[in-house]
């Protein structure tokens, strides 16, 4: 005689979700990999291509140049010396503006 339900409702039985697939160690260890490779790639350093900064380093000598590669924590000076558009990669925190 009397429905509870307000006019027009549907059942609360008729649209229920699928549960989601049992998650395997095989797909956490994926989604755990790639976030991680994300995160390594992505870029960390406080410099832009275009700056011009200078780079100390030990193996690599002091040279200045202007930033044409940003790869993670590696940065890509491009020199004018020893050769005319050398390319000498510093980790980025062997970096500092000249001035």
């Amino acid at each position: 005689m009397f429905d509870s339900s307000p006019r027009g409702a549907v059942p609360r039985d008729t649209f229920q979700l699928r549960p989601p697939g049992p998650v395997t160690l095989g797909s956490r260890l994926r989604r755990l990999f790639s976030q991680a490779a994300a995160q390594a790639n992505a870029v960390s350093s406080p410099f832009r291509v275009g700056d011009y900064l200078a780079g100390d380093d030990p193996f690599n000598g002091c040279k200045e140049g202007v930033v044409a590669v940003i790869r993670g924590p590696s940065i890509g000076l491009r020199t004018t010396s020893p050769r005319d558009g050398t390319v000498v990669y510093y980790d980025y925190r062997q970096l500092r503006k000249p001035w």
